[in-house]
């Protein structure tokens, strides 16, 4: 996700957080070497993210959850975008052990998308 702004709604009384519009692509359509470089550019990011004390929480669907596995994670023209920051965490919020695990937790599930991406 790319961030545009903070704004407020005065109509519906609330806050809105303006992020750039997705244009999602088939990542089937790739061939596998330019998969493999925007999948690295993607977790290069994401590691960023976590050394900035952020984790998204929500790389994969719970399989008790209907949809695609994995839908937070858009292929657009300017590479892969994450999405749905609904249960994301912050390290000053949750402390140092609980961020901890759920590092853990993203980086398996990063794992999982890694070979689901490169595998289809």
């Amino acid at each position: 996700m790319r961030f545009i702004r903070l704004d407020y709604d005065d109509k519906h009384d609330w806050d809105m957080l303006i992020l750039e519009r997705l244009y999602p692509l088939d990542f089937r359509s790739l061939e596998i070497g330019k998969r493999e470089l925007r999948l690295d550019v993607f977790e290069d990011k994401l590691r960023e993210l976590h050394a900035a004390g952020f984790v998204h929480r929500d790389l994969r669907r719970p399989s008790d959850q209907s949809g695609e596995r994995y839908d937070n994670v858009f292929m657009t023209d300017k590479g892969l975008r994450l999405i749905d920051a609904g249960i994301s965490a912050l390290r000053t919020q949750v402390g140092d052990k609980l961020f901890g695990k759920y590092i853990e937790v993203e980086e398996r599930e990063m794992a999982e998308f890694r070979a689901y991406f490169l595998s289809r």
